[in-house]
């Protein structure tokens, strides 16, 4: 269930950097690379400081969450 929520947590920040991207008229790789900043840059800025791994490398599942919440928006 844990799981879940923070995939779809996850899938709902980088909606909200799509349509942030979409506003600016960025192309589908601008809105990609926005919505994946939006949605793992914090995480990945807490990971760093702490020294340990980074959370989605380990993991590709939330790249492929990123990728496809942000090709469905800019569809949309």
């Amino acid at each position: 269930m844990i799981e879940a929520l923070d995939l779809f947590g996850t899938g709902v920040f980088a909606v909200s950097g799509a349509l942030t991207a979409g506003r600016k008229q960025m192309d589908i790789f601008g809105a990609t690379v926005v919505a994946m900043a939006t949605a793992v840059g914090g995480g990945t800025i807490r990971d760093l400081l702490l020294g340990g791994p980074v959370f989605w490398v380990g993991r590709p599942v939330y790249l492929l969450v990123v990728v496809i919440a942000a090709v469905v928006t800019f569809a949309y």
